[in-house]
């Protein structure tokens, strides 16, 4: 099957402890580097949905802004949530998407994250991007897509992690919510697909997870997730024709 995109290893777990283990989140440009890995990951996200390309290409019809509306709240379970809109989507347009994160653990939680980076990056004195940090000139920096990109790689690189590209966060996260026994409709819901959309992405993690070096992802792994999204298949009632019939339109 000829797909529009090439197949991409995902962002895993491990990817994300070792970026951990290198950052310092008291400094302003570490904390915006990992509130964005974190939202983007557990948000279901890919990444140019929250990072901007050029400083000259910062839009505020396009780009979600610092001043954004965020909504922090504590479920009855104890955990935490929170939600925030973007402007703009590449599937929807103007009418953006919803990104919701909740608790993950003390390590790994996007909520953390995400208020660890609005405090340490509390002083921006004109419209900005949600991720932009606080320069040593006390000045307001957008996190740019490319250097977030490039810092991550140089990490994983010498961590002898896979190498990975924007939609590799789009990937990894659908996955690990999945294995963390999130069900499907929810997970297909905070990444943004259709159910058919979604059976169509399991088609091509079956062949990504495969080719991941990360030791996150082994058989057993795979046959969960295969099991999950048979059953997310039949309760679906998706004719496995037009699921054939769609995969070469997918776009990751």
């Amino acid at each position: 099957t000829k797909h529009k995109q090439p197949l991409q290893t995902p962002v895993s777990i491990e990817h994300l402890l070792a970026l951990c283990r290198a950052i310092d989140l008291s400094t302003p440009f570490h904390a915006a580097i990992w509130a964005l890995a974190l939202c983007t990951f557990f948000g279901c996200r890919r990444l140019g949905e929250l990072t901007i390309t050029t400083a000259a290409a910062f839009h505020e019809k396009y780009n979600v802004l610092r001043s954004v509306m965020i909504t922090f709240c504590k479920l009855q379970d104890g955990s935490c949530s929170a939600n925030f809109h973007t402007p703009w989507k590449k599937m929807t347009k103007e009418l953006g998407a919803s990104i919701i994160l909740t608790t993950y653990n003390d390590i790994l939680c996007p909520v953390t994250a995400l208020k660890n980076h609005l405090a340490v990056n509390s002083s921006m004195n004109h419209p900005t991007s949600l991720f932009a940090y606080t320069t040593t000139s006390h000045q307001s920096k957008i996190l740019l897509k490319h250097e977030f990109l490039n810092f991550c790689t140089h990490i994983w690189s010498s961590t002898m992690l896979a190498h990975i590209l924007g939609h590799s966060f789009h990937i990894g996260g659908a996955v690990e919510l999945l294995l963390a026994g999130v069900p499907p409709e929810i997970v297909a819901a905070t990444g943004g697909w259709t159910s058919l959309a979604f059976l169509l992405y399991w088609r091509r993690m079956e062949e990504i997870l495969p080719m991941s070096t990360s030791k996150a992802y082994n058989k057993s792994h795979i046959d969960s997730l295969a099991a999950i999204f048979e059953q997310f298949h039949i309760k679906n009632k998706i004719p496995s024709a037009l699921i054939i019939a769609s995969d070469g339109n997918l776009v990751l």
